[in-house]
């Protein structure tokens, strides 16, 4: 493909995160509602991320249909800033 005939919404690269009070709510009525999710839930633990206060900052991830990768998030410490 060339940059004459790339689709305009052709994204190449993009992540939107969606900060949320209650993650384990929502990503539980997102899959209800049928969103398909790249995994489970994931709670950030020591060594994994910095800083350390962030620690216990929860994701989840899903694509929108474009494929565009959506990120939900209850940020903790240092995320929350």
């Amino acid at each position: 493909m060339t940059a004459t005939d790339t689709p305009m919404n052709l994204t190449r690269a993009a992540h939107v995160g969606i900060s949320v009070s209650d993650l384990d709510a929502v990503h539980r009525r997102m899959r209800d509602a049928g969103y398909d999710f790249l995994g489970d839930a994931y709670t950030f633990l020591p060594g994994e991320v910095t800083p350390d206060a962030a620690l216990g900052t929860k994701v989840a991830y899903f694509n929108d249909p474009d494929g565009t990768n959506l990120e939900i998030i209850q940020p903790k410490g240092g995320f929350a800033n």
